[in-house]
C-alpha cells in the first residue's frame, strides 16, 4: 500500500505604511488698521496634527514543497491550492498548480503569490493542499495539507517625518518652519510678520504653510489698512461796496436887507461841494472748503470744520455733519461778515478736525490757505449832482478814490424885489443822491415906518399930536379921525391937545377882557389910524418919518399872525391899510360900543390886524 504525500510550506508577507497629516494655519488677527508710516504685525500659529494613517500594498508569497514519501513510484498530482485565513480579499495564485509528478522518494517546490483587495489581518494561517488519484496509487488519502503561520510585516513607511514650510514674504522662496514626527503628536510653529501696507488703502497679503511632503496647505489672508491725513484746499473771493462821502456848504454876501418897500435887494451866493472821503462797507467773502479723502478704504467723519479770515471778518460754516467719502472730497460753503474790515487783502484758512485714532491717520487736523483781494462791486455817490432850490442844477462832481479829494464851488445871484413887511427867502443847495444840503436864510424887509399904539401913547407920540394943525381952534387929525365911526365919540371942537388926551386914554383903557374886545380893538386900530394920518404929506405931514404914505399900503389878510384875518374884512385877501380902516369903522356904530355884532372872534382878528401893522408885521401879498 502507498503513502499518502505530504504538504509543507512558507508564508512571508509585507506591506507600506504612508502616515497622514492635518494642517491649520491661524493668525491672531486678521485686518490692522495703522497710520502712515507704522507697521502692522501679524503673529501666526502652523499646527500639524497626526491624521492616521493608510496602509497599501500588502504582499504574501512563498513555497509549497509536495513529498512522495513512496519509493516505488511516482505520483502525479491532480491539484495544488493554497489559502490563507488572514481576511482582506486575499486570493493566492499557485504557480503550475495542479501540473506536477512529485517522483519517488522525492518532492516538487512550488510558488504562490497572494493578492489582497483590502486591508488584511496581519497574522494569521495559510494553508496548502495537494490532490491526487487515491485509488491509482493505493494511498490512504487523496489529499494532504500543509499549514504555515502568517505575519505581513510593515515595509516602508511614508511621510512619517514631515517638513513644514511657509512662504512668509516671497512665495517663490519658502522658509522651513521645522521637521515633525508622526509619532510626537501635534504640533504648533510660531511666527510674526510685520507689514507697512499702502498709504490711503487696504492691502492683502496671503501667507500658505505647506507640508513639503504631503503637499497639504493652509492660507491666511491678512489686511493692512494704513490711514493717511486729510487735505483741505479752499477758495476764496469777496466784494466790498463803497461809499463816497460828501459835505456840502452855502455862503452868501449878507444875510439882511432892510430898505421902504419897493426895488429890489441883490444876494450873491456861493455853493461848495467836497468830497471828504470814502466809507467802505458790505465787506464780504465767501467759496468752498474743499476735504479731500485720500483713504479708499474708510469714511472720515470731521469732528471740527472753521474757517478764519485775516481781516477781521468772522465766518460761518455750512452745518455738518461732515462726512468725506471715502477715496473722495467733500465741498462745503463757507461765508464771512463783517463789521469792519482792516484791509481789502488777507488770508482765509480753513482747518479740518478728525479723530486719529478712530481713523488711524498721523495727526487729526489738518488745515489749507488761499489769499485773497476783496474787490469793488458796489459804488454809491460816486458821481453827485449839485442842485439849487433858486438855480437849479449847479453842476455834477465825481469823486476820486485817493487824495486830493474831488471838490467845486458854484456862484450865483438872486435878485429880490422888496415888498411891505420882512420876508425871508431859504435856498437850499442839495446833494441830490446824498440828501446833504446847506441853506442860506436871508430877510429882505420893506419897512412902513408905522408905529405901535405905545408910541401913540408915550411922550413922543402925544408930542406929534398935540403938534398938529388946528382949523378955527379946532385939531384937523380929531377931524380926520371922526370919519370913522368907533372915534366919532370924540368932540367935535376938540384941539390937539385934546385929541391927543383922547388918544392916550383910549390906548390906556385898552383890553381884551369880558365878552367884547371893542376896546382892545379901538385902541390898535386907532394906532393904525394915526400911523396913517401922520404918514401923509397930504394929511398930518409925514411925522414919522415914514418911507411912503401908510394908508396906500396893501396887507396880506391871509399871513396875520400865521392865521387869516379875511373874515374880519368881508373875506378880502387884500386890502390896503386905508380900506381896512373904512372897512372896519362901517362894522361900528358910533364909539365902537356895538362892533362886529359884539361877536369877539371877529374883533379879535380884525385888532390882530390892526395889530400886524403896527408893529410892521403884516406883509404885503
Amino acid at each position: 500500500m502507498g503513502k499518502d504525500l505530504t504538504v509543507a510550506k512558507t508564508a512571508a508577507g509585507t506591506f507600506d505604511r504612508t502616515y497622514k497629516w492635518l494642517i491649520d494655519k491661524s493668525v491672531d488677527k486678521t485686518t490692522i488698521n495703522i497710520a502712515q508710516d507704522g507697521a502692522a504685525t501679524f503673529n501666526y500659529s502652523v499646527l500639524v496634527t497626526p491624521d492616521g494613517y493608510t496602509d497599501s500594498n500588502w504582499h504574501l508569497s512563498g513555497t509549497i514543497t509536495v513529498a512522495n514519501p513512496n519509493d516505488w513510484e511516482a505520483v502525479t498530482l491532480t491539484g495544488l491550492s493554497d489559502v490563507v485565513n488572514v481576511g482582506g480579499g486575499v486570493s493566492c495564485v499557485v504557480s503550475d498548480a495542479g501540473i506536477g509528478v512529485v517522483p519517488a522518494s522525492g518532492h516538487l517546490d512550488f510558488t504562490y503569490t497572494c493578492s489582497f483587495t483590502s486591508q488584511p489581518d496581519y497574522s494569521g494561517t495559510n494553508t496548502a493542499t495537494a490532490t491526487w488519484d487515491q485509488a491509482a496509487y493505493a494511498t490512504p488519502n487523496a489529499s494532504a495539507s500543509g499549514n504555515a503561520v502568517v505575519s505581513i510585516d510593515l515595509n516602508t513607511e511614508t511621510d512619517k517625518t514631515i517638513t513644514v514650510v511657509d512662504d512668509k514674504t516671497d512665495p517663490l522662496s519658502p522658509v522651513t518652519l521645522g521637521t515633525w514626527n508622526w509619532a510626537d503628536g501635534s504640533h504648533t510653529f510660531t511666527y510674526s510678520l510685520s507689514k507697512a501696507g499702502v498709504a490711503g488703502a487696504c492691502t492683502d497679503y496671503t501667507n500658505t504653510a505647506v507640508i513639503k511632503e504631503t503637499a497639504q496647505s493652509d492660507t491666511q489672508t491678512v489686511t493692512v489698512c494704513v490711514g493717511m491725513d486729510l487735505t483741505v484746499s479752499k477758495t476764496a473771493a469777496g466784494t466790498f461796496d463803497r461809499t463816497y462821502v460828501w459835505k456840502i456848504a452855502k455862503a452868501v454876501d449878507k444875510t439882511t436887507f432892510s430898505n421902504g418897500a419897493g426895488g429890489t435887494a441883490t444876494f450873491n451866493y456861493a455853493v461848495t461841494a467836497t468830497q471828504t472821503g470814502f466809507t467802505d462797507s458790505g465787506w464780504t467773502l465767501s467759496g468752498v472748503i474743499t476735504i479731500t479723502n485720500p483713504n479708499t478704504w474708510q469714511d472720515v467723519t470731521l469732528t471740527g470744520l472753521t474757517d478764519v479770515v485775516s481781516n477781521g471778518g468772522a465766518c460761518t460754516v455750512a452745518a455738518g455733519p461732515y462726512v468725506v467719502p471715502k477715496g473722495s472730497y467733500l465741498d462745503v460753503a463757507y461765508s464771512c461778515a463783517y463789521s469792519s474790515a482792516s484791509s481789502l487783502s488777507g488770508t482765509n484758512t480753513a482747518t479740518a478736525t478728525w479723530d486719529k485714532a478712530a481713523y488711524f491717520t498721523p495727526a487729526g487736523t489738518t488745515s489749507g490757505a488761499k489769499a485773497f483781494t476783496l474787490t469793488q462791486a458796489g459804488s454809491t455817490n460816486k458821481t453827485i449832482n449839485v442842485t439849487d432850490s433858486y438855480a437849479g442844477m449847479l453842476g455834477a462832481l465825481t469823486a476820486t478814490d485817493g487824495t486830493p479829494f474831488a471838490s467845486a464851488t458854484y456862484k450865483y445871484s438872486r435878485t429880490i424885489p422888496v415888498k411891505v413887511g420882512c420876508f425871508s427867502y431859504d435856498n437850499t443847495a442839495t446833494i441830490t443822491e446824498t440828501g446833504q444840503f446847506a441853506s442860506q436864510t436871508v430877510t429882505v424887509c420893506g419897512e412902513t415906518g408905522a408905529l405901535t399904539m405905545g408910541f401913540w401913547q408915550n411922550k413922543n407920540g402925544q408930542r406929534i399930536i398935540s403938534n398938529g394943525a388946528e382949523t378955527a381952534g379946532v385939531c384937523d387929525s380929531g377931524t380926520w379921525l371922526r370919519q370913522f365911526a368907533p372915534f366919532q365919540d370924540m368932540s367935535t371942537a376938540a384941539t390937539c391937545k385934546q385929541v391927543a388926551t383922547y388918544v392916550y386914554n383910549l390906548i390906556k383903557s385898552a383890553n381884551a377882557s369880558g365878552s367884547s374886545m371893542n376896546a382892545m380893538l379901538k385902541a390898535q386900530m386907532m394906532a393904525t389910524a394915526l400911523d396913517v394920518y401922520f404918514s401923509d404929506p397930504a394929511l398930518g405931514g409925514n411925522a414919522i418919518k415914514a418911507p411912503a404914505p401908510i394908508g396906500a399900503v396893501v396887507i396880506d389878510l391871509t399871513q396875520i399872525k400865521g392865521k387869516s384875518s379875511s373874515a374880519a374884512f368881508g373875506g378880502a385877501t387884500s386890502m390896503s391899510v386905508m380900506a381896512m380902516l373904512t372897512y372896519a369903522a362901517s362894522q361900528s356904530n358910533v364909539g365902537g360900543g356895538l362892533w362886529y355884532g359884539n361877536v369877539k372872534s371877529i374883533q379879535e382878528l380884525a385888532k390882530d390886524a390892526f395889530d400886524a401893522i403896527n408893529n410892521e408885521w403884516a406883509v404885503g401879498p
